[in-house]
């Protein structure tokens, strides 16, 4: 048994020789991005810092799935990554929702406890414990209710932590919105029970029978590369605006440069 797949890596680094040749450019700006002492104390501080944090590894797990040739993986990647920027970029702008977005963390809290309770009987999680999910939520409720019929004026517990659903909030973001199918509605096929997700694996023999193809998925490979190389940046951009990081100016610049010339020049090979 192995783990990973050699040939594909080698193919990979093959057909991606620039990227590999400026990816020191992009790993020594996201090291002075992240790795690095917070000397900002705000929640939005901590939040936008931390969700580019979680960014860095999304994005080097994308690289993995797409260097052995993984590319359905990598797209289901690719969502999550997206999220994290688009979240980032709208707490950027409204920093006082914060607290919203952290204090969610109970409501979620509570519905796992309560789910683990369904599955496995009670008895599974402690009672202070539970006792103080119960309390949390109590706490923090009533600022995610919303109607659920206008006419009658019914609230619901929302399904996430803003008012605002995530497309909405993704397209009020500017240019960052402007990635939603790359980025999030192809992801989600691939994400999700979908008859896409599965004609996506099918193809059709000289015979004209269906099977399943175990080949790699190099095209969808390089789409999920370049929307995570893309975003990735997105986010390095988002630090240096958030924290006012002048250091970021110069490297960001360079990386902005070194996406352009890489993926230009890997578009006209294709030609």
């Amino acid at each position: 048994m192995t783990f990973g797949r050699p040939d594909e890596q080698r193919s990979f680094v093959e057909s991606h020789k620039l990227f590999f040749e400026r990816f020191p450019n992009l790993a020594a700006t996201m090291n002075l991005a992240f790795v690095r002492t917070m000397t900002n104390s705000g929640l939005a501080d901590a939040v936008v810092f931390y969700l580019g944090r979680l960014c860095t590894d999304d994005f080097n797990e994308i690289l993995l799935l797409c260097g052995n040739g993984y590319g359905s993986g990598a797209m289901k990647l690719l969502r999550g990554l997206y999220e994290r920027v688009v979240t980032g970029r709208h707490l950027h702008t409204h920093p006082d929702e914060c607290r919203d977005f952290l204090d969610f963390y109970w409501i979620n809290a509570h519905r796992v406890a309560r789910a683990i309770e369904d599955v496995f009987g009670k008895g599974q999680i402690s009672a202070a414990k539970v006792a103080e999910l119960e309390a949390k939520r109590a706490e923090v409720k009533s600022r995610y209710m919303v109607t659920s019929c206008k006419k009658c004026g019914t609230k619901r517990l929302n399904y996430t932590w803003s008012k605002l659903d995530f497309v909405s909030m993704a397209r009020a973001t500017g240019s960052t919105g402007k990635r939603l199918v790359d980025a999030y509605f192809l992801p989600m096929e691939q994400a999700h029970s979908t008859a896409g997700a599965i004609g996506s694996r099918l193809k059709e023999k000289p015979d004209g029978t269906i099977t399943f193809d175990n080949e790699s998925q190099r095209g969808l490979a390089d789409r999920a590369l370049i929307t995570g190389h893309n975003l990735m940046l997105d986010m390095l951009c988002l630090q240096r605006e958030h924290f006012g990081l002048v250091a970021l100016d110069d490297p960001v610049a360079k990386c902005l440069k070194d996406f352009a010339e890489i993926w230009k020049r890997t578009e006209d090979q294709a030609q």
